[in-house]
């Protein structure tokens, strides 16, 4: 396995937090909508995968980002990073309703130079939600479905490829983190 389980974070406080988000006020990712900043053209290629492969035909891509600050508190990103002993280069939480996914993809951000400037990265995901039969997540060649609540993962390189599906009756939510080691 590429990822590594690396215990349990928070498991008592997440309903709270889901509880707490404005389900309409995230950041939604569809097809139909502006799919990605790509300031500078550089994740157009990541993207031709997915428009080749036809997901841009499809209503069935969508998820949705919540920001600490913005969407929530950002206490549990605090606590992260001294759970993790690193520093938060960025941290959301993703949301996929039911009958939505989060193709195999890389994430695209314009603001990768600006974090590997400050040090060497690491990803953490963090199964939020309380585990449902058809809520999956796919990191590589690992498939993880009905986690436990809190489970954390650590990816083999925060860049891999991966994937989300919701094939279930409820949202799926996860904590993601990517953070600068040893600081």
């Amino acid at each position: 396995m590429a990822e590594k389980l690396v215990g349990s974070f928070f498991e008592d406080k997440w309903d709270s937090i889901i509880n707490s988000l404005d389900l309409e006020a995230g950041s939604r990712r569809a097809f139909d909508v502006k799919f990605y900043k790509n300031a500078d053209g550089r994740f157009n290629k990541n993207i031709q995968i997915l428009v080749d492969a036809g997901y841009d035909k499809v209503d069935s891509v969508e998820w949705i980002n919540y920001y600490p600050e913005k969407h929530f508190d950002n206490l549990c990103v605090i606590e992260f990073e001294k759970f993790t002993r690193t520093k938060c280069a960025r941290a959301w939480i993703s949301r996929i309703r039911p009958g939505k996914m989060a193709p195999l993809h890389q994430d695209i951000d314009d603001n990768l130079e600006e974090y590997l400037s400050q040090g060497e990265l690491i990803r953490y995901s963090v199964f939020i939600s309380k585990p449902t039969i058809g809520a999956v997540f796919i990191c590589r060649d690992s498939i993880y479905h009905l986690q436990p609540q809190g489970t954390i993962i650590e990816w083999e390189h925060f860049m891999d490829w991966h994937a989300g599906t919701n094939c279930g009756l409820h949202d799926k939510y996860m904590f993601n983190f990517i953070g600068i080691k040893n600081v």
